[in-house]
């Protein structure tokens, strides 16, 4: 698995820095769902509503962990997604080439959230590929890994 990466998120900060009614608005119509890692699962909604997103990482466990979010491919059912997921291995012919990933501490809520603009009917993956030690196996061994649907 590759880890994907964006800057997408990033395009969206400078309408909700200003001071114009439109970028209030807005802002104040992003819904928010916190993602919490515990060791070694994630605890997050399996159904979210369509409409910009803003992700948030609290880390709960005892180890360093990370959030790798990103989109299925609009052909790969949710019953595919959730097997590649139980490999802990999602191929990148199955995935968006773009993605995100949060970092935590044990303990500690990252600084920075993931603004997504989530359409209905897309699938987002949640992985966790730390190791504990460089000889450990990955966090998705041992069921670090959610699939979060989006619906009306």
């Amino acid at each position: 698995m590759v880890i994907r990466s964006t800057i997408g998120a990033a395009l969206f900060l400078p309408a909700f820095l200003s001071d114009s009614p439109l970028a209030i608005q807005q802002a104040s119509s992003i819904r928010h769902v916190t993602i919490v890692a515990t060791d070694y699962a994630y605890q997050v909604p399996a159904v979210v509503p369509s409409g910009m997103t803003a992700f948030r990482f609290v880390n709960r466990g005892t180890h360093p962990h990370e959030v790798q979010l990103f989109r299925f491919l609009p052909s790969v059912s949710a019953k595919a997604a959730r097997a590649y997921l139980v490999a802990g291995n999602v191929p990148d012919s199955a995935a968006d080439p773009s993605g995100s990933v949060l970092i935590a501490y044990p303990g500690v809520t990252a600084h920075e959230e993931v603004l997504i603009p989530l359409v209905r009917g897309e699938r987002y993956a949640l992985m966790c590929e730390f190791r504990d030690a460089p000889a450990k196996p990955k966090h998705t061994t041992f069921g670090m890994v959610a699939l979060l649907e989006v619906r009306p």
